[in-house]
C-alpha cells in the first residue's frame, strides 16, 4: 500500500510483525539451516553477538540503521553472515530488525530460511500484479522480518536503479527510527548493483573468506564503496590468530570480525 501516489511512487508502508507471514521455526530448524544468531546460548552465536554490539554502537553514535553486507567476490559466506547478523540483532527488543535480499541474481536468503516467496523483492521491483510492497516473513517465535527475493537471470542493475527500488530504500530511511535494516547485497565486482544500492544506505560490512579472498580484493571494494562508511570486515572460516577466542581483529580496517563457523552461504 502506498502512502503517497502521483506520477511516481514516493513512499510505501513497510511490512510489520502483524502483517508478516509466519513460518514454522524452532531451535532445531534454525541450527539445521546454519542460523545460530537467534540463540545466545549457542557458542557459535558469539561472533555474531560481537558484530551486533559493534553495529548497535555505530547506530548510537552515528545513527546508522541501513547496513549493506557485501563481498568482493561470490561464494564466501555473505548471505550466511547476513542471516546470522540479522538474527542476532533481532534479539534486541529495543529495535525491529529487517533482513532484505537485494542480491537479485543469486539471492539465497530464501533457501537459507526455507522460503518460497510468492511476491518477493524482485516481484515488487518488477511491478508484478499485487506486489505493491514486498512480502515479509517472520520465523515463529522470533522478531526478525525477512524480505526475500527469487533469484534469476534478470537485469538486476536496472531494477536496483529503478524508481521502485528508490521508493523502497526511501521508505526504509523515513521509517521508525527503531527499525534496523540488514541488506544482503551482491558481490561488489559482480555488477554495479552493490554500488548503486549503497548510494542510499548508511554503511556496509565486507565479508571475506580466509584462504580465498585476497587482501587486494577487499581493499578495492573499500576504495569503491568508501572507507568512511565501512562498519567492519568479517573474515569467514577464520582459522588463524586467536582461534581459541573464536574471532580476530584486523587493525588495518575500522573494525574486523571473524566467524569460526564452518558453514557458509553465497
Amino acid at each position: 500500500m502506498t502512502a503517497e501516489q502521483g506520477t511516481t511512487l514516493s513512499i510505501i508502508s513497510l511490512p510489520t510483525r502483524n502483517s508478516a507471514v509466519e513460518i514454522p521455526w524452532d531451535t532445531g530448524i534454525a541450527k539445521s539451516r546454519g542460523i545460530f544468531g537467534f540463540d545466545s546460548m549457542d557458542a557459535r552465536s558469539r561472533s555474531f553477538n560481537l558484530i551486533r554490539a559493534r553495529l548497535l554502537e555505530l547506530q548510537a553514535k552515528k545513527g546508522w540503521r541501513m547496513i549493506g553486507v557485501v563481498s568482493a567476490t561470490p561464494n564466501v559466506g555473505k548471505s550466511f553472515i547476513s542471516a546470522n547478523v540479522a538474527a542476532a540483532l533481532s534479539r534486541d527488543p529495543r529495535f525491529q530488525t529487517y533482513l532484505i535480499d537485494l542480491d537479485l541474481r543469486r539471492g539465497s536468503l530464501s533457501n537459507i530460511f526455507g522460503l518460497a516467496p510468492e511476491l518477493g523483492v524482485r516481484d515488487y521491483l518488477e511491478g508484478s500484479p499485487g506486489a505493491d510492497v514486498p512480502v515479509a516473513y517472520r520465523p515463529e517465535g522470533e522478531r526478525l522480518l525477512i524480505m526475500p527475493t527469487a533469484a534469476g537471470r534478470i537485469h538486476s542493475a536496472e531494477l536496483i536503479a529503478s524508481e521502485r527500488a528508490q521508493v523502497l530504500l526511501r521508505s526504509t530511511r523515513v521509517s521508525d527510527e527503531k527499525n534496523l535494516f540488514i541488506f544482503d547485497l551482491p558481490p561488489v565486482f559482480a555488477n554495479d548493483d552493490a554500488a548503486t544500492a549503497m548510494a542510499r544506505l548508511d554503511a556496509y560490512i565486507v565479508v571475506a573468506e580466509e584462504g580465498k579472498t585476497k587482501q587486494r580484493e577487499v581493499q578495492d571494494a573499500v576504495n569503491l564503496l568508501g572507507e568512511g562508511r565501512l562498519a567492519g570486515v568479517i573474515l569467514n572460516k577464520y582459522r588463524g590468530g586467536m582461534v581459541s577466542e573464536g574471532y580476530g581483529v584486523d587493525d588495518y580496517y575500522a573494525a574486523g570480525y571473524a566467524d569460526s563457523a564452518t558453514e557458509s552461504g553465497s
